[in-house]
């Protein structure tokens, strides 16, 4: 009825123990293209500024401020990746960057952007 497992994070996909076994799936998460709704839009400095959020083709990059952020090229806040992104801390620590371009956005019913992001 319960899960298996060792009860350690070598258990979960991409970390490896001390020898070398368990948790790696093959495949390179800091490598994936992935898409997402950004949050706190409407509290971000872009939406604060223009009362408005980017148009689609918008691209846009990640930076790692205590949370991870989608901005526009020059630097300025759109939004937050949902928490779910937060192994993507790790990934850009070890020198992955994103870009990202949006893919929808709009002010209603709240503001909000969509974002195909890929590995630069």
């Amino acid at each position: 009825m319960g899960s298996t497992g060792s009860g350690r994070f070598s258990d979960y996909s991409g970390t490896k123990n001390a020898d070398n076994t368990g948790g790696a799936s093959g495949e390179d998460r800091c490598r994936q293209a992935f898409s997402c709704a950004l949050e706190e839009v409407a509290l971000c400095d872009f939406y604060v500024t223009n009362s408005d959020v980017p148009t689609v083709g918008t691209q846009l990059t990640l930076i790692h401020a205590r949370r991870i952020f989608a901005t526009t090229l020059s630097g300025v806040k759109v939004g937050a990746l949902p928490t779910t992104f937060n192994y993507l801390a790790s990934c850009m620590k070890d020198g992955n960057e994103y870009v990202g371009i949006v893919r929808d956005s709009g002010l209603k019913p709240l503001p909000y952007v969509i974002v195909d992001f890929t590995v630069k």
